[in-house]
């Protein structure tokens, strides 16, 4: 879900230039890979009409309950796919055992980073990237990438000049504190096994005199990379089951929010994959719309829906600007006597 989501009902926009839809082309040629992957000829993703980023419209009528597109588990990331890491699945496991439930964010963001850097590693050596690389391709890895302006990445000068005093504040500086505590502890499970890949480092036994000193602070890399990824789990992770777990979905996740939403979800019991349907009949150019969390939820005021999603429902307007302003959004306003 790209953080310039609204519950808006404007018209499709129309672009002067073919939009750049490279990478998710590349994610459909990746998910179809798959036998088990199903998605509709009449999916197309282009800009979206909800004030910035991407999104997935029909290009013909569906009817209602018509299946849009079926995800296997084996391209969700998921704890499973974490904890069974060949390189840091025992770590990840010793976390959990340490941790609790309250360390699975922890652990998908640590093996999302590890991924993620050996994309880019990949990428830059003109290797075919593999395990999830298509689909991180898609995420927002940094600020600005899809209009993904959480939280996380803001500066700690930004976060004192447009939150202090709102009631973001206390929030926001402790998701950022969670991010970097986060960061050190992943930095020492995840650290050697990125190095491995990269070269910068040998596998085997090394005399005490051939021993490199391990690098000053977390890799080179890992800290944004963490950072996006507890991004990309906050605005797009879905419930994986009755577990307290949590998954992502490629192609589900990119759908906008709206709490009107016309399409449906759910997991396949059989197989664990997804499958995404018509909630109501759609026409051409409709683009498809999923509810995140509800927009009138008690639990989630809309300062809370910013701090967790990035963004605040069916506003348009710069959020800074609103932030400047002291809007009630963010700031508990003071009774007229």
């Amino acid at each position: 879900m790209d953080s310039s989501a609204t519950s808006s009902s404007e018209e499709p926009t129309t672009a002067s230039t073919v939009p750049d839809t490279k990478k998710y082309d590349s994610l459909v040629e990746w998910l179809q890979q798959s036998k088990e992957a199903e998605i509709s000829s009449k999916i197309m993703i282009q800009p979206s009409s909800r004030g910035g980023g991407y999104g997935a419209f029909v290009t013909s009528p569906v009817e209602q309950d018509e299946l849009l597109f079926r995800i296997p588990r084996s391209a969700c990331i998921t704890m499973e796919a974490a904890m069974t890491d060949e390189a840091c699945g025992k770590m990840f496991k010793t976390l959990i055992d340490k941790a609790g439930p309250g360390g699975n964010t922890v652990v998908m963001a640590g093996f999302m980073a590890k991924e993620q850097l050996k994309a880019l590693h990949d990428a830059e050596e003109g290797k075919e990237t593999s395990n999830f690389g298509p689909y991180l391709a898609t995420l927002p890895w940094e600020r600005g990438v899809n209009n993904q302006e959480h939280i996380i990445f803001w500066s700690d000068e930004d976060i004192e000049s447009y939150l202090k005093g709102s009631m973001c504040y206390s929030e926001a500086n402790s998701l950022r504190e969670e991010v970097d505590y986060a960061i050190t502890v992943l930095d020492a499970i995840t650290g050697k096994s990125i190095q491995l890949y990269r070269g910068e480092i040998e596998d085997g036994f090394k005399w005490p005199w051939e021993v490199q000193p391990p690098p000053e602070g977390p890799v080179k890399g890992l800290s944004q990379a963490v950072k996006g990824a507890f991004v990309s789990l906050l605005t797009r992770a879905f419930q994986d089951g009755d577990d307290d777990e949590e998954k992502l979905v490629p192609l589900l996740d990119m759908l906008q929010h709206s709490d009107d939403p016309n399409v449906s979800h759910a997991m396949r019991k059989d197989d664990g994959s997804v499958e995404v349907r018509a909630r109501k009949a759609l026409s051409q150019g409709d683009e498809l719309l999923n509810q995140y969390r509800s927009e009138r939820e008690e639990t989630m005021p809309y300062h809370r829906f910013f701090t967790r999603f990035g963004f605040v429902p069916g506003v348009q307007e710069d959020l800074q600007n609103l932030l400047q302003d002291k809007s009630s959004i963010f700031f508990a306003q003071k009774a007229e006597v």
